[in-house]
């Protein structure tokens, strides 16, 4: 099924990325049905992983189930590049003033300093997976 491809893409990330530190991000495998939800009004949330990777890198991947003619927030700018992996249902992104209808198996990119917003205009629920890189972090470290 298509959830357990994106969650396979995800694991994928994370295949080289062993390292020492506390905060550095193993290899590991993460089912769908051990994922922790956290439910909000319109949206249910289900971090998959947050840290850094071998190269010092921060990555952030997570599903997020929307309901219909829902957002998880209003459209915004940040530094973070993010990907998202649309698994269910038809989703309406706007990326940088151009907007897409997008439906099961497909993805859009949103770089660094791009505005971006994410909806369910459609009548059922939507569930993608959303994956966020942030260059910036490895300056830090």
């Amino acid at each position: 099924m298509r959830e357990n491809l994106l969650l396979a893409f995800a694991s994928l990330l994370l295949v080289s990325q062993a390292g020492s530190g506390p905060t550095t991000l193993k290899s590991a495998t993460y089912r769908f049905d051990d994922l922790v939800a956290q439910k909000e009004a319109n949206a249910t949330f289900r971090p998959i992983l947050d840290g850094l990777t071998h190269g010092g890198y921060h990555i952030d991947v997570h599903e997020v189930f929307l309901l219909p003619g829902s957002t998880p927030h209003h459209g915004h700018r940040h530094q973070q590049e993010v990907l998202f992996l649309v698994s269910e249902g038809e989703l309406q992104v706007n990326v940088a003033g151009k907007t897409a209808v997008l439906g099961p198996g497909s993805a859009a990119f949103v770089a660094s300093g791009d505005e971006h917003d994410i909806q369910n205009a459609s009548n059922r629920p939507a569930q993608y997976f959303e994956v966020i890189l942030d260059a910036g972090a490895k300056s830090q470290h």
